[in-house]
């Protein structure tokens, strides 16, 4: 096995904070409305779904 040159962390990581599932949902709510382009998504899904019928034969 290789041996790895990793750097050395010389220094305390800050502490997380822990979030409540309340508070969790609020983050992912509000990403959601901010980074997500609904017009560009819907024309998206339109393109994408199929729109002739078929059928499946013995």
């Amino acid at each position: 096995m290789e041996k790895l040159n990793l750097p050395v962390i010389d220094f305390k990581t800050p502490t997380a904070k822990k979030l409540t599932m309340d508070d969790y949902l609020k983050f992912v709510l509000l990403n959601l409305r901010y980074t997500c382009k609904r017009p560009a998504n819907s024309e998206l899904k339109s393109r994408r779904a199929v729109k002739a019928p078929f059928e499946i034969k013995d």
